[in-house]
């Protein structure tokens, strides 16, 4: 579905050369600084790419308008500012198409006139049902009332990745959706990505190497901007590439898809 032929960017990135299949899980990797998160944006159309390009379905991203990127593509950044007063029910509504096809610059630069559309709009019962459907399986069903700027980060993020998902892209892209999480949801929001596959291919930057060795398909391993290794999971997680990543020894029980002890080399 996605492909990356001799991808550079000015941020660090150098000729990546890899393939994303479809609807699969897939994991970007590497260490601090590695590129992970240039690498998204760059999938996501958010950087310009200094050579190399990058296709869905063939169709390359640059030659793309926005309103086809934002029909196939969704994007969950590590920090989504929401500079409004709004309650979670109204950020998981933003996520909704009809929503965001009636955004017009007009209305952005008119708060009042565009809520009171959002509002009116939202008040169809097949909406209201599809957020408390959505809201439910990412565990914010409770919050839906509550101000979303009085919230967590772990309840933050988990909102928009609701919002993210009740677009129905068949693409997802989320840059470190796990790491502001506590381990039981960590856990839960991994089972939630992988049961969107396979109608849904996600790719997400993870820094958490037993998380990613359990439920990722595939790993896109970086190293100080440069593609160590790529494919099925086992395959790129492997002692010898985690010591390189990330300098790190590491036990790996490979039947039982789990990490043992981990220590610095």
């Amino acid at each position: 579905m996605i492909k990356l032929h001799n991808v550079s960017l000015s941020y660090g990135i150098q000729n990546i050369t890899c393939h994303i299949p479809q609807g699969k899980l897939v994991g970007i990797m590497g260490g601090n600084g590695a590129g992970k998160s240039t690498l998204l944006k760059a999938i996501a159309g958010i950087l310009p790419l200094e050579t190399g390009t990058i296709l869905f379905n063939e169709q390359p991203l640059n030659e793309m308008s926005l309103a086809q990127k934002s029909q196939i593509l969704a994007y969950f950044a590590q920090n989504t500012a929401i500079y409004w007063d709004l309650s979670v029910y109204d950020v998981i509504a933003l996520g909704l198409p009809e929503t965001m096809d009636n955004l017009s610059e007009k209305v952005r630069s008119k708060k009042d006139t565009f809520f009171d559309r959002l509002f009116h709009s939202s008040n169809k019962q097949w909406q209201k049902e599809k957020i408390q459907q959505i809201a439910c399986q990412f565990s914010v069903q409770h919050l839906l009332e509550q101000p979303f700027q009085q919230l967590s980060g772990g309840e933050k993020a988990r909102v928009q990745l609701a919002r993210c998902c009740i677009k129905n892209a068949p693409i997802l892209l989320a840059d470190e959706p796990i790491a502001p999480l506590d381990p039981y949801y960590q856990i839960d929001i991994l089972e939630q990505l992988k049961s969107l596959t396979p109608s849904t291919t996600c790719v997400v930057a993870i820094h958490h190497l037993d998380l990613a060795y359990r439920f990722c398909d595939e790993i896109i391993l970086l190293h100080q901007g440069n593609l160590l290794a790529h494919g099925n999971t086992q395959n790129v997680l492997t002692a010898e590439n985690l010591a390189t990543a990330f300098g790190v020894k590491a036990e790996i029980d490979v039947e039982k898809r789990m990490f043992g002890t981990i220590q610095k080399l």
